[in-house]
């Protein structure tokens, strides 16, 4: 069956059972994988972001994301109900709305619960769960969620991990667990009005095992302004000149 055939039911299923055969793991240990993504995420908040995470799981990295934006608003949505209700349980952080939503098929549910235009969208290892032949259409109507300054951050394994897990792991790819590469997603982002903004492989348990990569809105040419010198160059000056000085002291 291809992945875009497999029922949303027989989806949600797999992510309600996953939740007590793998999610809550997370929250009780902390993982590499999800942590790497989180300080990724972290790089792009402001206190007043307005935030939508895709695929929230247990509500792990939202609670972080949440923490980041304590005058800014996050909307978490996961395809399993049992999920959403573990989230609701133990992340109190009130600037948090989680509910239950299918990316693929109840977009319209996102639609109307996000009330105002997002400045960040996390998909934390969510896109290689999506049938391949739905990314353009999700980035483009992400993209209409999406202010005009604001970016989409994706997190996956590298085709490289995939194909091996496929060759010889094949027990812990997922319900639906597609090779992502990168000419694919590029020109589905960019006919959904998205620009690469940062791209890296990144090393977890396994070298280049994960990607993260950044797409943005816009990207305004403004000039860019040079700071001035760091504390340290400063401090090396003064102590320079102050070096200097002595030494036209002494052989005066």
């Amino acid at each position: 069956m291809k992945p875009e055939e497999i029922p949303s039911s027989a989806v949600r299923e797999f992510y309600d059972e996953f939740r007590d055969s793998r999610m809550v793991r997370y929250r009780a240990k902390r993982n590499r994988r999800l942590v790497r993504a989180t300080e990724r995420v972290i790089e792009y908040l402001r206190p007043e972001s307005r935030v939508l995470e895709i695929g929230c799981g247990v509500g792990v990295v939202t609670e972080e994301i949440a923490s980041r934006v304590p005058h800014g608003r996050v909307w978490a949505c996961d395809i399993s109900p049992r999920n959403v209700e573990f989230a609701r349980e133990t992340v109190r952080s009130s600037n948090v709305d989680f509910f239950v939503a299918d990316v693929v098929h109840e977009f319209g549910l996102i639609e109307q619960r996000v009330s105002a235009a997002v400045d960040v969208v996390a998909m934390i290892d969510v896109i290689e769960h999506l049938p391949l032949a739905t990314h353009a259409e999700l980035l483009s109507r992400l993209r209409g969620l999406m202010g005009a300054d604001a970016v989409l951050i994706l997190t996956y394994p590298s085709p490289e991990y995939q194909r091996y897990l496929r060759e010889f792991e094949p027990e812990h790819l997922q319900i639906i667990d597609e090779i992502v590469e990168l000419p694919e997603l590029l020109g589905a982002a960019r006919e959904a009005g998205l620009s690469l903004r940062f791209y890296s492989l990144q090393d977890v348990w396994r070298r280049n095992q994960y990607v993260h990569c950044v797409f943005q809105t816009g990207a305004p040419l403004d000039r860019v302004v040079e700071k001035g010198p760091s504390v340290w160059r400063r401090i090396r000056h003064r102590v320079r000149s102050e070096v200097e000085s002595l030494r036209e002291r002494v052989r005066s």
